[in-house]
């Protein structure tokens, strides 16, 4: 930009000069200077002994070394005189708009208190404190959105511990009406219904209760070396899903925290039992990461619709319902949201698509250490291919 305003300056200074020239060639000669203007601009002296010889009184013309001379002296003069100016004048336009490219690369950045000094009455000072009253305004918004989010989490976490302590009370007492054999008919189904929906609830404060952790940065991993097979085959046995299928080599020890690991296939196979169809398939294998290391993938596979390619975007989000005809879920409906969260905080992640031959696939990608990688016996790559 400051090349241009050069080259503009430059153009606008040589037409001034060739208008000039125009002006002395046609209009001087008839109407001769004007009275107003001073000698020594029309006739300076000191050109005037440059350019000219005088002998015996006269004046020849100029020489052609004094005209070369002069000319040349006229033009790099000239050039000098009005680069000086554009560049000067350029600086003084250019510098807010540098500083005001700087604020808004530190704004988009994260930092939300740069302010910019402004300087002078012109339209750039103008500019620079409509800058400043955007980023105040933008700084009191986004201060107060992280208040009110402080907010609703701090209200979720105390909600959930102050339920915990009567839902203990009231999953003892639906457990004795579950086992009152005195209670038949209408008075049963009630007894069952109460006893479903308690255990819903509880599921639910405990289910918060987790997020809430993850929110406030409390949520600490309780790693030790863990035999694949043997985590996942317990997480279906205690469960009863003895209709899951399993292929997860022998002999695979990574080291993580065994009760998260469970938190996550849990959610995983749950999620595919209870929207997907079966069979329900879970496969555990090793693969390069891209970068000279390997990682853990965990994937989880249902034979049903598979997902739809506006829900995979959201399938991790809290409360997400992909089918929103549905007025209630069975679940708490932050399974997936609990799995991410555990996944991040072992430094991996989830990914989640649908398979090239049907069905729901989602992929837990966990980072190997290298003594786990020394532990891990071969296996085929697991691949992940999105909607």
């Amino acid at each position: 930009m400051r090349t241009r305003l050069i080259v503009a300056f430059v153009v606008v200074a040589l037409l001034a000069a060739l208008a000039a020239v125009w002006f002395s060639n046609l209009i001087v000669p008839f109407y001769g200077w004007p009275s107003w203007i001073p000698g020594w601009v029309t006739s300076p002296v000191p050109v005037i002994h440059l350019l000219y010889k005088h002998h015996r009184g006269t004046m020849p013309h100029p020489g052609p070394v004094g005209v070369i001379v002069f000319c040349l002296a006229a033009i790099g003069l000239l050039l000098a005189l009005i680069t000086g100016v554009a560049v000067a004048a350029s600086r003084r336009v250019l510098q807010p708009v540098r500083r005001l490219a700087q604020a808004a690369q530190r704004m988009s950045d994260g930092d939300l208190s740069v302010r910019i000094q402004p300087r002078g009455r012109d339209e750039l000072a103008w500019l620079v404190t409509s800058f400043n009253e955007m980023a105040a305004a933008l700084e009191d918004k986004v201060a107060e959105l992280q208040r009110m989010e402080a907010r609703a989490r701090r209200f979720a976490s105390d909600v959930s511990h102050e339920l915990r302590t009567p839902l203990t009370a009231m999953t003892a007492v639906t457990d004795v009406l579950g086992e009152n054999q005195g209670l038949t008919g209408d008075a049963a189904a009630a007894g069952r219904l109460v006893r479903q929906e308690v255990l819903h609830l509880n599921r639910l404060v405990e289910d918060l209760i987790e997020i809430s952790r993850f929110d406030a940065g409390t949520a600490q991993l309780v790693t030790d070396d863990t035999d694949v097979a043997t985590a996942v085959s317990g997480c279906l046995r205690a469960r009863g899903w003895a209709n899951v299928c399993t292929d997860v080599p022998a002999g695979l020890t990574v080291r993580l925290d065994r009760r998260r690991f469970d938190v996550i296939i849990a959610n995983l196979v749950g999620n595919a039992l209870q929207h997907g169809g079966p069979p329900v398939t879970v496969t555990a294998s090793h693969e390069p990461d891209g970068q000279g290391g390997q990682h853990l993938v965990v994937a989880v596979r249902d034979h049903g619709p598979g997902l739809p390619p506006d829900a995979i975007p959201h399938v991790f989000d809290r409360f997400y319902k992909a089918d929103t005809a549905r007025a209630r879920s069975e679940g708490s409906g932050l399974g997936l949201a609990i799995a991410w969260e555990n996944a991040r905080l072992h430094g991996g992640h989830i990914e989640a698509g649908n398979h090239p031959d049907g069905g729901a696939l989602f992929a837990l990608v966990l980072p190997l250490s290298r003594d786990a990688l020394a532990m891990a016996p071969g296996g085929e790559p697991v691949t992940v291919t999105r909607s």
